[in-house]
């Protein structure tokens, strides 16, 4: 049978944690070879049915939704399997015109777009190409149909109207030409020329800067190709419901509800980056200043707009947050020292996550403010605070700023993957706080989102309007978790080595009675007495593989505060670690001891959770005896 066959009895069949956000972060397959097994799979003979457990046995593609899913990874192997090209030439974007930027940044070359069938017409207007030019890609619309000799100047893109590609049963083939070196149809990008466009960076693009199409979108599509009823994507938010939800958001954040200045809410955290970023580079350009341990996703977002826009509109300066450093003393050094710039661009902006990963920190935000207030007096210059509030959205850092420096830009970025949606869905938002300038930038955004079209689709807004309440409640929860199981890790690895006082960074008593409720702490094991190097490297992995194996309760995953029941466990502790330099990583190790992150859900059975890593802690500590 072929795949799109086989197609049926798989929709039939699909485990249920193909609909989550995370995967296991264990032995990931990649695009390809999870292709390779869907493939093997739909050649099982007719007469033995596809089971659930047959799907599960796949295994996992990617480890995160916004890099890809399962249901992604079947879609664009079906989308394949129809248009005669390999799964890695085909990808879906939860935008209808990231597909064509993504070719264009990707290639670094002038991109000619011609218009295809009945709804065609031009994908960008005049505006939108002058947005575009400043992210240092040169894209340029023309009716009709493209040359017939392939050029060697320019990338020939074929953008197809919406329908053009469903009413074909997602055909694409009738657009594929020598000359043409892509095809755009909706949310689908078909790449017919890997010599010119290298799908590894339209997948980088795509993973920073936007997403996949939602599993919702993609099963609907798998659905309707499949020839079964379709029951997935019909569910629409109410008015209502998003009224309190972005209301919610905003109080969250400690900014009153404002309606004329609603937040705006993305695919995903980095696309709601991606826009705040774009819009200040078409502002005039800006300077940001964040941590060099900052979400690796976010760092690496802000390093690809740094190549592609160029730095005379947009540059990144970091400072540092880990180890026995003072991040108050570091961003004051840097900020110093930005002043000095004699080619200063409009708007500075300190990206900080409050508290920090993977250190757990909050700043004293009275010394902050006055950093920041000593730094416009000095330049001059637009100054925006924008504040991760990830790991605890229900800080109302707002509020507090507004108490020491009310007239102080600030606006908070919020991942929503997390607690705020539990887990059920990937999103992002940012929210302005009360100044004007915040408030005119939302705008901005607004109109930004729209032109990139990563705004959180129907699906996802159904699951946060109905899932962002009692947020404040689980994470509470949460954090009383990690501090229970956080005090019992610590007297085990006491006990287990002469009485150590293990350190966790947590964020402190104080921190969580003002509203920094954080379900996360890291912590560094003590070396083994009488160990080596090589050992010590390993302890940290070997404790998190020992209690993995303990799959109901624990997973290896970087995300955190989802409503699951499980803890989920990364090392190092950086989030996406890939994307942070090694020697920042090695700022993290204490005698060779990698920095461990345990993340808690706000219910799980916490005698059970000690029990596991106790024993855990007693094996690590042994073997390491023994090996002596």
């Amino acid at each position: 049978m072929s795949i799109v066959e086989a197609l049926p009895a798989m929709l039939s069949s699909i485990p249920s944690d193909w609909r989550g956000t995370t995967y296991r972060n264990s032995n990931l397959l990649g695009r390809a070879t999870f292709s390779e097994g869907v493939a093997k799979l739909s050649t099982q003979s007719k007469s033995t049915p596809i089971t659930t457990e047959d799907m599960s046995a796949l295994g996992i593609s990617e480890d995160y939704f916004r890099v890809s899913s399962n249901f992604t990874t079947l879609l664009e192997l079906v989308l394949a399997e129809i248009n005669s090209l390999p799964v890695d030439n085909v990808f879906t974007f939860g935008s209808t015109t990231m597909p064509v930027i993504a070719v264009a940044m990707a290639t670094k070359q002038p991109i000619d777009v011609y218009s295809s069938g009945s709804g065609g017409g031009s994908v960008f207007s005049d505006s939108d190409l002058d947005v575009i030019s400043k992210l240092g890609v040169k894209v340029t619309c023309h009716e009709g149909a493209p040359p017939t000799t392939k050029s060697t100047e320019s990338i020939v893109l074929v953008h197809s109207s919406t329908s053009l590609c469903e009413k074909s049963g997602y055909d694409a083939t009738p657009l594929f030409s020598s000359s043409v070196d892509c095809v755009v149809s909706s949310h689908c990008l078909f790449i017919t020329s890997t010599s010119k466009i290298p799908p590894g960076d339209i997948l980088v693009v795509r993973k920073r800067l936007s997403t996949p199409i939602t599993n919702p979108m993609a099963e609907e599509i798998l659905q309707t190709i499949a020839g079964v009823e379709v029951t997935a994507n019909k569910a629409q938010p109410s008015a209502e419901g998003l009224e309190r939800f972005y209301g919610h958001l905003q109080t969250l954040s400690g900014t009153p509800e404002d309606k004329e200045s609603p937040p705006v809410c993305f695919t995903a955290g980095l696309p709601a980056s991606c826009s705040l970023w774009v819009e200040l580079i078409n502002r005039g350009g800006c300077d940001v200043l964040m941590a060099s341990t900052a979400y690796g996703g976010s760092s690496q977002l802000t390093d690809v707009l740094v190549d592609s826009v160029g730095k005379d509109l947009f540059t990144k300066t970091t400072y540092d947050v880990q180890g026995a450093g003072e991040m108050i003393i570091s961003i004051r050094d840097r900020l110093n020292k930005m002043a000095q710039r004699p080619n200063l661009l409009p708007t500075t902006v300190c990206f900080s996550e409050i508290p920090t990963n993977p250190d757990m920190k909050v700043p004293d935000m009275a010394e902050l403010a006055t950093i920041i207030t000593d730094y416009t007096a000095k330049t001059g210059k637009d100054f925006l605070l924008l504040v991760d509030t990830t790991f605890a959205p229900n800080s109302k850092v707002m509020e507090k700023f507004k108490q020491i420096a009310p007239t102080m830009n600030v606006m908070t970025f919020i991942s929503m993957s997390k607690s705020v949606s539990r887990g059920l869905t990937t999103a992002g938002a940012i929210v302005a706080n009360h100044t004007p300038w915040t408030k005119d930038l939302i705008k901005g955004i607004t109109e930004t989102s729209k032109l990139l079209d990563t705004n959180a689709k129907p699906d996802q807004l159904v699951f946060l309007s109905e899932n962002h309440t009692n947020v404040e409640k689980r994470c509470l929860d949460a954090y009383q978790v990690a501090k229970e199981v956080g005090g019992s890790l610590v007297e085990n690895v006491g006990a287990l080595n002469d009485g150590f006082d293990m350190k966790l960074a947590f964020v402190s008593e104080e921190n969580a009675a003002n509203g920094f409720t954080s379900s996360t702490f890291s912590f560094n094991l003590p070396p083994p007495k009488d160990s080596n190097l090589e050992r010590n490297q390993k302890l940290a992995q070997d404790l998190v593989d020992l209690i993995c194996e303990h799959k109901e309760l624990f997973k290896p995953c970087v995300s955190f505060g989802q409503d699951n029941g499980t803890v989920y466990c990364t090392v190092p502790a950086t989030s996406t670690q890939g994307a942070i330099k090694e020697e920042d990583k090695a700022k993290q190790e204490v005698g060779g001891v990698q920095l461990t992150r345990l993340s808690f859900p706000p219910t799980i059975d916490v005698g059970k959770v000690n029990e596991i890593i106790g024993e855990a802690l007693k094996s690590i500590y042994a073997a390491t005896m023994l090996a002596k």
